[in-house]
This record gives C-alpha cells, sequence and structure tokens, in this order.
C-alpha cells in the first residue's frame, strides 16, 4: 500500500496505480457528490485526499512528495470526470482524461527504458 513511484518499475504496475487513483477520485466523488452534489464534492475530494491519506502516508511511512503528488493529481482527475460526467460537461471530463493520459504516457515511458 505505501510504495513510492520508483518502487513499481514495471509500466503495467505503474499504469495500473494511476488507473486505480483515478478510480478512487471517481468513487468518492460519487459518495460525497451524492450528499453535497457533483460540483462540491470533486473539490472536497480533490482537496480532502491528498491532506488525509496522502499526507497521512507522508507522516508515518516517510513517502516522498513526488508518489503523493501522482497520486493526488489522479484522484483529482478522476474526481474532475465523475463531476463533469455527472454534470454533463464534456470539456471538464476531456481536460482531465488528457492530463491523465499524459502522465500516465510519460510515466510508461520511463519505466520501459
Amino acid at each position: 500500500m505505501f510504495a513510492i513511484p520508483e518502487a513499481q518499475l514495471d509500466p503495467y504496475v505503474w499504469g495500473a496505480a494511476l488507473l486505480g487513483h483515478f478510480s478512487i477520485g471517481i468513487f468518492l466523488t460519487a459518495i460525497i457528490g451524492g450528499i453535497c452534489g457533483a460540483w462540491r464534492g470533486a473539490p472536497i475530494v480533490a482537496l480532502a485526499y491528498p491532506v488525509l491519506w496522502e499526507g497521512g502516508q507522508m507522516v508515518l511511512a516517510g513517502l516522498g512528495l513526488a508518489d503523493s503528488l501522482v497520486d493526488t493529481t489522479a484522484v483529482a482527475c478522476g474526481a474532475a470526470v465523475a463531476a463533469g460526467a455527472w454534470r454533463n460537461c464534456g470539456a471538464v471530463v476531456g481536460l482531465a482524461m488528457l492530463i491523465l493520459a499524459i502522465i500516465g504516457s510519460t510515466g510508461v515511458t520511463r519505466r520501459s527504458r
């Protein structure tokens, strides 16, 4: 559970972890958005996740900032996609998917060498 990006040298494993965090953003936004609305839920997820989860990992396990930034960005992209899909806002969904694709292709390329 506590891993740094360099611990996942296999491109497939790294990509799966990235998409797993993306899915966490979708899931959490669906839950919180059901309570307070999609556009309120997405920023709550995007801000609470890095503080509560990634911050906890950095404090308790001594993990680095790079892993937290990648994970947090993937969760935020998932939150944006969930909110955008919920409210039928294709531009938000497209932008979040583009960001995720750039991060994913960069990470996989670095691990494929």
